[in-house]
């Protein structure tokens, strides 16, 4: 019989990880709460409880032996965290200069010597009721989960080598225009010195004036072009893909002319049938690469959209209408995605069983458990959840 080896190049505990993300947090987002019942640090503690658990700070306070009541944590935040339109950008500097501080110290040594790919995009979290302040705090879009009000926020992550950084976040106002947006966040990368080769774009930034915003101060963008109009339509013909010279509102003052790849796909349903897609995307500063790597190139983007859903993963829900709260959770979510992706490049396990060897990474979800348990751990969990967890554990699940 073969023996199973188990070896783990490098060991990471819950406890590390947790003291590197209270000192960067305490250093870059400073709280400076010191109430007799609650100090900066079991804030912290709370809210990553909250995310990693995805719940409220209600429902952490609750099941964790907290020596102070959900309100009193809502009323520090509250206390500590300006809702004004100033105060939400100063928390929103705060937390990307963490964002540069988590970054892994092999690209700050290659800063200077190479250009990376970056990816920029919107994500929307719906919104229900009143703004806190002003209107502006609260964007409209298109109809999700029963609301057509969003905050809307955008980040900038660092794409190398099939891994993604974010390195900065901005809450976007429903007055601010995109091309705004573009320089709050491409400002954050000249800070550190970051040097661009291509820009990934969402399709909510292809419009005439973003585009032309790009071109003007040669930045090399992919981006995918939302198929409207007869115009558009008429382009996806043929048997192979092509470059095309495409101009939006043709004949108005607005108008724009952009290079176009049009990438014809063919992909085959479950009956065996043949199905035919068209990708279109505008592009400039890469003409001499062909359609389908440009396809490639932008699907490595695709781990930025798959960034945001492991950043619901570990996102606290709240109901609170200030948004410079909901950033803090935002941000924090991001925060610990970032810790994620620096642990995953060197945690990993390896089992062998005879001739066959299985390497285990770390995921998401076991990173969110090791916090969540070490947190539990600390403060302890209440009798009422302890008494609930004991019952479901009798229960007879086939």
């Amino acid at each position: 019989m073969s023996k199973r080896h188990v070896q783990h190049t490098k060991p990471i505990h819950s406890a590390q990880v947790r003291l590197a993300l209270l000192e960067i947090l305490q250093t870059h987002v400073p709280l400076e709460i010191n109430a007799r019942d609650l100090d900066e640090a079991g804030l912290w503690d709370i809210l990553i409880h909250s995310s990693t658990h995805r719940t409220t700070i209600e429902a952490s306070t609750t099941e964790l032996v907290s020596p102070c009541s959900g309100n009193t944590v809502r009323e520090h935040l509250n206390q500590a965290l300006d809702e004004s339109r100033a105060g939400v950008v100063a928390l929103e500097q705060q937390f990307n200069g963490a964002l540069r501080a988590q970054l892994p110290r092999a690209f700050v040594k290659q800063l200077a010597r190479r250009r990376y790919d970056i990816a920029i995009d919107l994500v929307d979290i719906p919104y229900h009721g009143q703004a806190s302040q002003t209107a502006e705090e609260v964007r409209r879009g298109e109809a999700k989960s029963g609301t057509t009000h969003f905050h809307v926020y955008a980040t900038l992550a660092l794409v190398h080598n099939q891994q993604r950084y974010e390195l900065a976040l901005t809450f976007v106002w429903a007055d601010d225009p995109l091309v705004q947006v573009l320089e709050r966040l491409l400002k954050q990368a000249r800070r550190i010195g970051l040097q661009i080769r291509h820009t990934y774009l969402d399709k909510a930034f292809c419009s005439c004036t973003v585009l032309r915003w790009l071109r003007q101060h040669r930045r090399s963008y992919i981006i995918p072009v939302p198929v409207r109009g007869k115009a558009l339509k008429a382009l996806r013909h043929g048997k192979r893909s092509y470059r095309a010279r495409y101009t939006f509102y043709a004949g108005k003052p607005e108008a724009y002319t952009t290079d176009l790849v049009l990438v014809r796909e063919v992909s085959v349903d479950r009956h065996g049938h043949p199905q035919v897609a068209w990708l279109i995307y505008a592009v400039y500063g890469v003409e001499a690469l062909p359609p389908y790597q440009i396809r490639d190139l932008y699907h490595w983007r695709f781990g930025i959209e798959s960034s945001y859903r492991q950043m619901h993963q570990v996102r606290a829900r709240t109901t609170s209408r200030n948004p410079a709260v909901r950033l803090l959770m935002v941000g924090l979510a991001l925060f610990i995605l970032n810790v994620y992706m620096v642990l995953r490049r060197v945690w990993l396990t390896v089992r062998q069983y005879g001739q066959r060897v299985r390497r285990v990474w770390l995921t998401l979800k076991r990173l969110a458990l090791m916090l969540l348990r070490l947190v539990e751990q600390l403060y302890g969990v209440t009798e009422m959840e302890q008494v609930a967890f004991s019952t479901i554990d009798a229960l007879p699940f086939s």
